[in-house]
């Protein structure tokens, strides 16, 4: 009789421990698919990531060193971006937030390590404390790249006035465009003829 109370125990432990494990990897395909239909919506040339590689967060302890990345490429592409076409709001685009929770990631590891062999409780109250504050930043987070990425949908991308980094005119890919062919004249002073032997 306890032997088939205590398995069930288990298998209800092991149960809720998957039910978890699963709430969690939906949760981050959905945060990492809005961080990746971010990027898709900034232009190739103004990315410093590609969306595609978002995704390099699922691999465990390597993502440590990537939430970096992507707490730093992905605000700074938005931010070249929403530079290029004029509308910069002027703030880092969730830069210090996407740091600050990197960081507080960094710092968290050891401590479970350390509080996991020790037991102590004031350090498993301090991993409590911490991943509280991390599950916050990492919301807030994800909203502000929500919210970017839906401005850039909204926003029309002009065919005809594409803007560099800086604001200037970029006619390298759709920049402005000068006077049509039908425009310029034979009798046009400034037209180039490759006949013209005084244009040397």
């Amino acid at each position: 009789m306890k032997q088939d109370a205590a398995a069930a125990a288990v298998t209800a432990v092991l149960g809720l421990l998957c039910l978890v494990l699963i709430v969690v990897i939906v949760i981050a395909v959905f945060y990492l698919l809005t961080l990746q239909k971010a990027l898709s919506r900034v232009s190739p040339r103004h990315r410093l990531m590609e969306p595609g590689m978002v995704w390099l967060s699922l691999i465990p302890f390597f993502n440590i060193i990537w939430s970096f990345f992507i707490a730093t490429r992905i605000p700074d592409s938005l931010r070249n971006e929403f530079r290029a076409r004029g509308q910069d709001d002027g703030s880092d685009y969730g830069k210090s937030i996407g740091l600050a929770k990197a960081i507080l990631g960094v710092i968290s590891y050891p401590l479970n390590v350390l509080s996991r062999s020790t037991k102590e409780p004031a350090l498993v109250g301090i991993m409590g404390i911490l991943g509280v504050v991390s599950l916050v930043l990492f919301i807030i987070f994800w909203v502000k790249i929500a919210g970017y990425s839906s401005r850039l949908a909204t926003l029309s991308y002009y065919a005809d006035q594409d803007l560099d980094y800086d604001g200037s005119d970029d006619d390298r890919d759709g920049g402005p465009r000068g006077p049509s062919s039908e425009a310029i004249r034979p009798a046009d002073p400034c037209m180039f003829r490759p006949d013209d032997p005084d244009r040397y």
